[in-house]
């Protein structure tokens, strides 16, 4: 039976294990933030890094003993990284509707001091107007050209070109939540070496030398 002293250890356990738990979530879902690719993005990033910081806290009350706590924060930003690497294509994927034959309006083009031109396009799509700019890979198009995109009609995600949608791409996202789900487990249940204390060097008597 578990006596009435361990309850209290075992609840505030439980409860930095959920804040953990609650921390790698928010990590993994900050990037539904950054996929239009705005200001937004700026809080997607925030929340990655407040959740780095909160995963480190958490993690070093479940293992105060442990040297590997400062890792937690590093841990949870690249899962954050790689679920934001998946996370336009799962949604576009799911919720996306397809636009095709958008025609190109206009062109056009900005040229940055320090960085090479970089052109895009106004499109219209049927009773919808797009700023299109081109993903790595794509190129904006003559004035009468025609773009095929999947657009996202709650607004979140925006546009993408239909081949920059692929299962492999999604899957980054599973593969993010699968790492948050195996460092959970690992911080709660696997065993690290305790912290040995050294011995106290013996006390010489002066008054004997």
């Amino acid at each position: 039976m578990t006596s009435s002293a361990d309850q209290p250890r075992r609840k505030g356990r439980n409860s930095w294990a959920a804040l953990l738990a609650a921390a790698l979530a928010c990590a993994i879902a900050a990037p539904v933030l950054a996929m239009k690719g705005d200001l937004t993005s700026l809080i997607a990033i925030t929340i990655a890094l407040a959740s780095g910081g909160t995963a480190w806290f958490a993690t070093a009350r479940l293992r105060p003993w442990s040297r590997t706590t400062a890792w937690a924060m590093l841990v949870v930003v690249a899962i954050a990284f790689v679920s934001s690497m998946g996370m336009k294509s799962l949604w576009l994927s799911v919720h996306g509707e397809p636009a095709n034959g958008c025609v190109v309006t206009k062109e056009s083009s900005h040229t940055p001091r320090r960085s090479p031109t970089y052109f895009w396009n106004e499109l219209s799509c049927g009773s919808s107007q797009i700023t299109y700019r081109p993903s790595p890979g794509h190129s904006a198009k003559k004035v009468g050209e025609r773009i095929d995109l999947v657009v996202d009609p709650t607004g979140l995600a925006g546009y993408a070109e239909p081949d920059t949608i692929k299962p492999w791409v999604s899957a980054l996202v599973g593969l993010a939540t699968a790492a948050g789900v195996v460092h959970v487990g690992l911080v709660l249940w696997w065993p690290a070496r305790r912290r040995e204390k050294k011995a106290a060097k013996p006390e010489v008597d002066r008054g004997f030398l």
